[in-house]
């Protein structure tokens, strides 16, 4: 593939990733369905690249542009693991699943978490801390709060709906699974806040 058609390639995978964002939105049902079954592997290296650009350029502004790599390579792994367990644990159940359709859909679950992060981000850059206790700034954090909470909501929707879609599986089988990948995502976490790696995992 010469430059010219990966460009073009790119190009269309950020619109197709930027509209079906929109979608997630207003119609999370229907558009996560359609990336369980469409999903399409140029549109999930774009939203890895944008998750390794965050990283490079939040480290970058502490000073320590290649710990963001670390850390990239971290959260890599977690993916991985994340997608593969699922994978592994809807098999024996459904003989029609495929690991490329976890890849898709939790790749489309990552959005909610990217743009709390960026936010997070932007503020550490306009309005760093320490913040006061005005009446203006616990305002701003009820606010922050409320719009923390709305993107923890529409993630866990997107993550029920990826299980749902990509593992083919009913509500109780998978509030099972994911109830096992806790009892291991939970200690893991622990072990790589004490490690430094991440306050909050970034998956």
């Amino acid at each position: 593939m010469d430059f010219k058609a990966l460009l073009i390639e790119t190009i269309s995978a950020v619109l197709l990733i930027t509209r079906r964002t929109i979608l997630l939105i207003f119609y999370p049902y229907k558009t996560m369905r359609g990336i369980a079954i469409n999903g399409d592997r140029t549109q999930t290296i774009v939203i890895f690249i944008i998750v390794l650009l965050y990283f490079l350029f939040s480290y970058s502004l502490r000073g320590s542009i290649w710990w963001g790599g670390v850390v990239y390579l971290v959260f890599v792994l977690l993916f991985v693991i994340t997608a593969t367990f699922f994978y592994f644990f809807s098999k024996p159940f459904k003989k029609e699943v495929y690991l490329h359709s976890f890849v898709s859909t939790f790749a489309y679950t990552l959005i909610p978490t990217l743009f709390w992060f960026i936010s997070n981000l932007i503020l550490f850059i306009i309005l760093p801390p320490p913040r006061t206790m005005s009446v203006l700034g616990r305002g701003f954090s009820i606010f922050f709060i409320a719009y923390s909470v709305s993107l923890l909501v529409w993630k866990l929707i997107l993550v029920y709906l990826a299980l749902r879609f990509s593992s083919r599986l009913g509500l109780y089988r998978i509030i099972y699974m994911f109830i096992l990948y806790t009892l291991i995502f939970i200690p893991l976490s622990l072990l790589l806040y004490y490690l430094k790696i991440f306050r909050i995992p970034f998956i």
